[in-house]
């Protein structure tokens, strides 16, 4: 994923894109090329969306492989598919501890988790985001 300028991008899902610190984003969009790999974007389907699983509320779905096998394809997809199911879509970069951070602290200044009372620490932010209610997607 080419995000090594942004630490965090957000899709709000009232079309909204912004970045942490009110950016436009560089979010890439979907391929208008990519058709394959829907097997794995039907189990993503399957596992986030399952109404036999509703005990459980949080859901972790890791995505892994070799370079260039189109895992930011697929979960730019999946997220492109199910938008409407999700509130937030947070996008972090985990190319470091560094940049985890960061883009966690960011969150901190979305209008939503600000007016929350965030203090801008990791911690408050991790904090909020354990406590929307609302369905949230995390990549």
């Amino acid at each position: 994923m080419a995000l090594d300028l942004l630490q965090i991008i957000i899709h709000n899902n009232d079309g909204n894109r912004m970045t942490s610190d009110g950016v436009l984003p560089l979010m890439p969009n979907p391929s208008n090329r990519f058709t394959g790999r829907t097997e794995v974007i039907t189990e993503l389907k399957r596992h986030f969306f399952n109404t036999n699983d509703s005990a459980q509320k949080r859901k972790f779905f890791l995505l892994y492989g070799m370079g260039g096998i189109e895992k930011t394809q697929i979960c730019l997809k999946f997220v492109e598919e199910m938008s409407d199911c999700f509130s937030f879509v947070f996008w972090i970069d985990a190319s470091s501890v560094g940049t985890i951070t960061q883009g966690l602290k960011g969150i901190c200044n979305l209008y939503k988790a600000h007016s929350s009372g965030l203090d801008g620490s990791l911690e408050s932010a991790l904090h909020w985001i354990g406590s929307l209610k609302e369905n949230y997607v995390m990549v």
